[in-house]
């Protein structure tokens, strides 16, 4: 590369520290990053930068921290419209609850208008990508899109009557026509999703794994999120959850599991010779009572452990660096033990790993030329994050989702300056107060 050679780019990031989460966990000082189109161009110093590097717009990320987009491995996205509806259950009774006022409001407008705040959210915490399972799947996969937000999102199946009636008829050909229809969509990581194996039927679950198989999509399911359903399942098929979808041919590299809190060490054993992924969800199982997932234990085993939210009903926010932090404390203090689950190892769980539990980490999750151009920057301007002595110590302790300035996906910035760029945000909150208001009067009537 020559002065009278260089690469043509679209925006060049440069000065700031760059946490490329690639295989030797680079972290660049004074760097830079080229994005052309949706991808990432180049990375190295911003003095190599100079010569290598024209770009049409340069961003000026001195005193910042750019990192790879945060992903969201497990969320519920339209529930951002219930959030703190239902709080202070057991699952059980939550979900009864849930359901049912699913059912009156969870419409495809309704839905919509949550998945739009559950967007809004997201980007403001720096996350580029979540998984999604909820009711109107197909309204709310356009409506995060049209967002330029990533999503890993398709058929979902439950043996319980929601807002569009008992999920009956021809599942596959429905299901098949969805996923042929959206082969191509760049921001949709096209997925088939069942419930649960305690809400499902064997029918659900053989569909599911025809269609995972034959267009070679993730699987997403809940899976001994609580010792109830551990003992529900047990008693319908005499064997846990994870032997269950085992038996049927759906734990494997495909596959990711939300939640998997009651594991015994053999069924641990099992997801790390399938190659089945894990999305812990700690703040999630520690409100609703579930307990805390065995993850020092997955990660010792070799299983990939990624980090979501779950839905902001149970939650009650989306905020992946909370999740962060959380699952990093919670297992130190469970172990009585402070070097479990350091802060490199918590922060690859929401950002590498993550990618590799959707299987995109070819495309995602660091920040590597080749790469998606999915990444968030981190005003280091604050008091609490004064001053930095370790990076990653920062990002799992001390970062806040307040301090991400600036937001890219598929290489348009869709934050900028703490301003959303493709939202509407204070129409979505006005509608959102509009749904509430109708929830409230029906749940109060």
């Amino acid at each position: 590369m020559t002065d009278s050679h260089p690469l043509e780019a679209d925006i060049l990031l440069t000065g700031g520290t760059f946490v490329t989460m690639n295989v030797n966990r680079d972290i660049v000082d004074d760097g830079a990053l080229a994005i052309k189109g949706s991808d990432i161009l180049w990375i190295g110093s911003a003095e190599a930068a100079r010569t290598e590097i024209r770009a049409s717009r340069q961003i000026d990320t001195r005193g910042k921290l750019i990192i790879p987009g945060l992903i969201n491995a497990h969320s519920h996205l339209a529930m951002t419209l219930f959030r703190g509806l239902a709080d202070d259950q057991p699952l059980e009774a939550w979900l009864a609850r849930i359901w049912q006022v699913e059912t009156a409001f969870a419409t495809a407008e309704n839905t919509r208008v949550g998945t739009q705040l559950a967007v809004a959210e997201m980007i403001r915490g720096g996350v580029t990508c979540a998984t999604d399972m909820y009711w109107q799947y197909a309204t709310n996969t356009e409506a995060a899109t049209a967002a330029g937000f990533r999503l890993v999102n398709g058929p979902p199946m439950i043996g319980v009557d929601g807002p569009t009636g008992a999920l009956t008829g021809d599942l596959e050909t429905r299901a098949r026509e969805y996923i042929v229809a959206h082969l191509d969509d760049p921001l949709l990581r096209l997925c088939i999703q069942v419930h649960a194996t305690y809400t499902a039927s064997e029918e659900m679950l053989d569909v599911a794994a025809k269609l995972a198989t034959e267009f070679d999509l993730l699987f997403m399911t809940h899976a001994s999120e609580s010792k109830a359903e551990v003992e529900t399942v047990t008693a319908r098929f005499g064997k846990t959850p994870i032997e269950v979808l085992y038996a049927r041919g759906l734990l494997g590299p495909r596959t990711l599991l939300a939640h998997c809190v009651h594991l015994r060490d053999d069924e641990i054993a099992l997801l790390q010779e399938t190659g089945t992924s894990v999305a812990h969800c700690p703040e999630s199982n520690l409100k609703i009572g579930n307990g805390i997932a065995r993850v020092p234990a997955m990660l010792k085993a070799g299983v990939n452990v990624a980090l979501g939210t779950d839905g902001a009903a149970t939650n009650n926010d989306l905020d992946m660096f909370g999740e962060l932090r959380t699952a990093a404390l919670l297992h130190k203090g469970v172990a009585l033990d402070p070097t479990v689950l350091p802060a490199a190892e918590a922060f690859a769980m929401a950002t590498i790993n993550g990618a590799r539990a959707v299987g995109l980490s070819d495309r995602l999750g660091s920040l590597e030329a080749g790469k998606l151009a999915d990444l968030a920057v981190i005003d280091l301007g604050a008091p609490h994050v004064t001053p930095l002595y370790d990076v990653y110590s920062h990002l799992c302790y001390a970062v806040d989702k307040h301090d991400v300035s600036d937001v890219f996906i598929h290489g348009q910035q869709v934050m900028a300056d703490r301003v959303l760029l493709t939202l509407d945000e204070e129409a979505i909150k006005a509608e959102t107060h509009s749904i509430a208001r109708a929830v409230a009067a029906a749940c109060n009537g």
